[in-house]
């Protein structure tokens, strides 16, 4: 059977390749082993965020900082949470992937592919051929070589968003966005829980001086957290599992870990396509996410690029013309990231430290608390920070910022650092008022003024 493109894998980096192709006329395929839709919908962005949101209103009604608003949090009934969040998973999975793909004419082919040679493949038994092929295999998760690990069975993010069990306590291996925010879920819901991290601060690729802001946060809300703790291994005793550090021993009834995903490559007899993998597994590919094959392309995660939805996404897409015979390279400039603890920390561009080291000590860098912040004042939560850092010449290089929504905030710094604008651009602006929003313009003016000295309306 013959294709102008197959594809293997129904992720996001899959189906936005699919719809792209589709939409300019090609006969496409997609090829699934396991569960349509990949990790966004199915574990990964959807159900992390569902129980975030969950156990945030657990946790608000029993602390809000409202004067004559008497609530409290009654008990979280876990199974009910994360039956509702499954009844989301399957609403989403067949609106959004299965009736998408069948609306395109994208035809579903449901097996695991193995490729024959370099042009052609194989599923179920049957031999298919395409005149181009993308790889969008996604990721799984990963366990670190720690002694005992693999043979005490901990949880990884696959388990603690469907879990067997509402534990009374949780280790959590890797200050990570996925680590910080399961263990953020399951503190809010009663559990109590430790995270580990090995490196000084959380969340390692992000300013350290927002992520340790975060982390009195957690704190504060009952959280324990040990960073520059190496773990030297894990053994499992009865229902208890025992973490061993070079600090101490801990013991909780569950362990997550949380500690990175490798690309999912096996099973695809990718030598016998002439493929060539990277040094970290991944499908080595050029600016156009083209392989060592020429017929075949790779986006997302299996490609070994910055692990996000919306950046499978656009590789997808990218792939998919390519494949067809276009010429189009990914740019990966002003690539946005965000987790969503509550606060979040969103941030896109250079980071002071990474600023310092490309541009040397002429940077400028400039900070908002929230409580210079009419919203974080009007809504009585003033916990966070932006943070901006722009060149010697004041063209923006990054902004971070600690907030509650602060992905909601992001994108109009990601439009500033892709087109190279100046801060002055961003004071320019109109920000509408008592908006999270609002704390970009407030962030560039604290460049040439002090905050403290500015009306909260002028």
């Amino acid at each position: 059977m013959t294709y102008d493109l197959l594809i293997i894998g129904s992720g996001s980096a899959g189906v936005a390749a699919a719809l792209d192709a589709a939409s300019r006329g090609a006969k496409v395929a997609v090829i699934e082993g396991g569960i349509l839709g990949g990790t966004c919908v199915n574990v990964g962005c959807v159900p992390s965020k569902a129980l975030l949101r969950a156990a945030e209103a657990f946790y608000r009604a029993g602390h809000h900082p409202f004067q004559g608003i008497h609530t409290r949090a009654v008990r979280a009934e876990l199974p009910a949470i994360i039956r509702q969040k499954d009844s989301l998973v399957e609403e989403l999975r067949q609106e959004k992937y299965a009736h998408v793909l069948e609306a395109a004419g994208v035809s579903l082919i449901q097996g695991q592919a193995r490729f024959r040679d370099g042009e052609t493949l194989e599923v179920n038994g049957q031999v298919y051929k395409a005149e181009g092929y993308v790889l969008a295999t996604g990721a799984l998760p990963t366990l670190p070589p720690i002694p005992g690990l693999a043979e005490s069975q901990p949880w990884s993010y696959l388990e603690a968003l469907s879990p067997d069990t509402h534990p009374e306590s949780l280790l959590v291996i890797g200050g990570g966005p996925i680590g910080l925010e399961i263990a953020q879920i399951y503190a809010r819901l009663g559990t109590r829980v430790t995270v580990l991290e090995a490196t000084p601060y959380l969340l390692p690729a992000e300013d350290p001086e927002l992520s340790n802001l975060l982390r009195g946060y957690l704190e504060e809300e009952g959280m324990e957290i040990q960073t520059g703790t190496r773990v030297q291994g894990v053994e499992r005793q009865g229902e208890a599992f025992l973490v061993h550090t070079d600090r101490e021993t801990y013991r909780a009834q569950r362990l997550l870990v949380a500690t990175g995903r490798r690309p999912r490559t096996q099973g695809l007899n990718l030598e016998a396509a002439r493929v060539r993998l990277g040094p970290r597994g991944e499908v080595a590919v050029d600016e156009y996410l083209k392989s060592t094959n020429p017929r075949i392309f790779a986006a997302g995660d299996v490609a070994g690029l910055p692990q996000f939805v919306y950046v499978a996404a656009q590789s997808g897409r990218l792939a998919a013309r390519n494949a067809l015979g276009g010429r189009e390279a990914l740019e990966l400039k002003a690539v946005p990231r965000v987790t969503f603890t509550d606060p979040a920390l969103a941030t896109v561009g250079l980071t002071e430290e990474e600023a310092r080291q490309h541009y040397g000590p002429g940077i400028r860098v400039s900070r908002l608390p929230l409580n210079q912040l009419p919203k974080a004042l009007a809504q009585h939560d003033p916990r966070g920070l932006f943070k901006l850092v722009v060149d010697a010449e004041g063209t923006v290089l990054g902004l971070s910022i600690l907030a509650l929504e602060a992905g909601d905030a992001l994108q109009e710094a990601v439009l500033a650092v892709r087109f190279g604008l100046h801060y002055r651009d961003l004071i320019d602006t109109f920000h509408p008022y008592l908006t999270l929003a609002e704390g970009i313009r407030l962030v560039a003016q604290a460049l040439d003024t002090q905050v403290e000295m500015l009306s909260c309306c002028a």
